[in-house]
């Protein structure tokens, strides 16, 4: 997890902020909603106040009115005291914080106004209003209103009325300022947040788009093949546009298209046995493995493709990812190292190596076919007076053309190889009879005798040769290939020129 993190950190660190910045904007959100809504029931009810001012002089007025001529009613008085209540209430509750009757009834809790507008406008009406509410309270409380408690009710109304009408006004106003500068305080630091916001989305999707785009030219500057194939489908889902370069194909050539079409046939079986294997298991039978797939102009590319399973880029679908790389040239090469491990670079000829790979696999056919096997032991003689006397490049030229003369005396079942120095082994397989062998060894000497002109030279060799047979002087190569060797030793100690069979 914490790789997985480093790797994409420059991506997740503005994603996680921004959803922390979203998380902030919903709170904000939340309490600009309660602030709203405090703010509301505080206007209405400082707006509520103006009302009860002019509600308690109306009222009053018409109990003062009423008192000169009958006792005022009951409902009259009962709405004055609940108006004088009402106010006082309120007034508190802005003043000391506390509980308050809302205008729809409910009762709820105002805390303390702070603002120092609010507290100036309530410090002066409560200044004014408690004497007045001490006189109404006493008023209300008498058993009967006389018309001089009336008339001084009145006094009292007049001198404040105006007053206590201009500070609710003013409070009123003050926390509609408070509430309009406290929603473009909370307004702008929201337009803050969403720009920060803009700006960590806008960073998230530049450097996705410049890490796309990074890997896409890795892609692209890749030698390699890279497709993406869906296990249970067997389709294309991906392929990098070096298939271009390396196949002659576009991308859309292969894209939602069986996989096989980059293979030949072999191949193809190889890759859609690894598909059944990964669909069925859920595990590659092997991570990689040697190709071979087709190009536009029809020629062969060898490749090695390294495979691995993953997940497809919607996340529901297994696949097989593989990047699949040319090695024409080294398998080209290793072609070429093989061959030269395995030949002759002077004749031309097989080595000692393929002599024995080739000579046991004529024994074991020879056993089971109850057949025969000669093998002829050829060593020069005056090979090396002739490097002596007219140095290394004629002996060489000398070598190549008695492995040539030699190369002619066979059959095409037959095999000549050079094991070293002036040393050539012949291989006879089939029908073998000694006769044969006699008259082929014979040939061989003729052929290797007659004279070699090499520029104004005139070099000529003879042939000592060995011959051991299968299995009449052994079965195993290496013992063969001694006696073969002992038998043209004495050759070499009879006279020379000659074929000699071991015993």
């Amino acid at each position: 997890m914490s790789q997985t993190f480093l790797k994409y950190k420059l991506v997740l660190i503005p994603l996680a902020l921004m959803m922390l910045l979203d998380l902030s904007l919903l709170a904000i959100n939340y309490y600009v909603t309660a602030q709203i809504q405090v703010s509301a029931n505080n206007i209405n009810l400082a707006g509520r106040q103006r009302m009860l001012t002019q509600k308690i002089t109306k009222l009053a007025a018409l109990i003062h009115n009423s008192s000169h001529h009958q006792a005022p009613s009951a409902d009259e008085m009962a709405k004055l005291a609940k108006a004088v209540a009402l106010f006082d209430e309120t007034l508190s509750a802005f003043s000391e914080g506390g509980r308050a009757t809302a205008v729809s009834g409910e009762v709820v809790f105002i805390n303390k106004l702070s603002g120092e507008n609010a507290k100036e406008s309530l410090i002066d009406a409560q200044f004014i209003w408690r004497p007045l509410h001490a006189s109404l309270k006493y008023f209300l409380s008498s058993k009967a209103v006389t018309k001089p408690s009336s008339k001084q009710i009145m006094a009292n109304l007049a001198n404040s009325d105006e007053e206590l009408l201009r500070l609710m006004s003013a409070l009123t106003n003050s926390l509609e300022e408070e509430a309009k500068g406290r929603t473009n305080f909370l307004r702008s630091l929201q337009t803050a947040i969403v720009l920060v916001i803009l700006v960590c989305f806008s960073i998230a999707i530049i450097r996705l788009i410049r890490r796309e785009n990074y890997y896409n030219n890795l892609m692209e500057k890749t030698t390699d093949i890279v497709i993406g194939v869906d296990v249970k489908t067997a389709l294309t889902t991906f392929v990098s546009g070096s298939v271009v370069e390396l196949l002659g194909f576009n991308q859309q050539h292969y894209l939602s298209k069986p996989a096989s079409l980059f293979f030949l046939k072999g191949s193809k079986s190889t890759f859609s046995e690894i598909l059944e294997a990964v669909d069925k298991t859920g595990q590659l039978p092997t991570n990689r493995c040697e190709v071979r797939l087709l190009k536009r102009d029809g020629s062969i590319l060898v490749a090695d493709i390294v495979m691995q399973i993953a997940l497809s880029e919607n996340g529901k679908n297994v696949e097989v990812t593989a990047a699949i790389r040319d090695i024409s040239e080294r398998k080209a090469a290793e072609a070429v190292l093989i061959e030269q491990a395995h030949k002759d670079e002077l004749t031309e000829l097989p080595n000692r190596i393929v002599f024995y790979e080739l000579a046991e696999h004529a024994l074991n056919v020879a056993k089971r076919n109850k057949t025969r096997v000669a093998i002829l032991y050829v060593d020069l003689d005056k090979f090396k007076p002739i490097n002596d006397t007219y140095g290394h490049g004629v002996g060489d030229m000398v070598l190549r053309i008695t492995a040539s003369r030699i190369t002619a005396c066979l059959r095409k079942s037959d095999s000549v190889f050079r094991i070293g120095g002036d040393e050539f082994i012949v291989l006879l397989e089939g029908r073998v009879e000694e006769e044969g062998v006699a008259s082929l060894a014979k040939n061989i000497i003729k052929s290797v005798s007659n004279v070699i002109t090499i520029k104004d030279y005139s070099c000529q060799v003879g042939a000592s040769i060995g011959v051991a047979i299968y299995p009449d002087n052994g079965v195993d190569i290496d013992v063969l290939t001694q006696r073969a060797d002992k038998a043209m030793y004495k050759v070499k100690h009879s006279g020379r020129n000659d074929v000699c069979f071991a015993e």
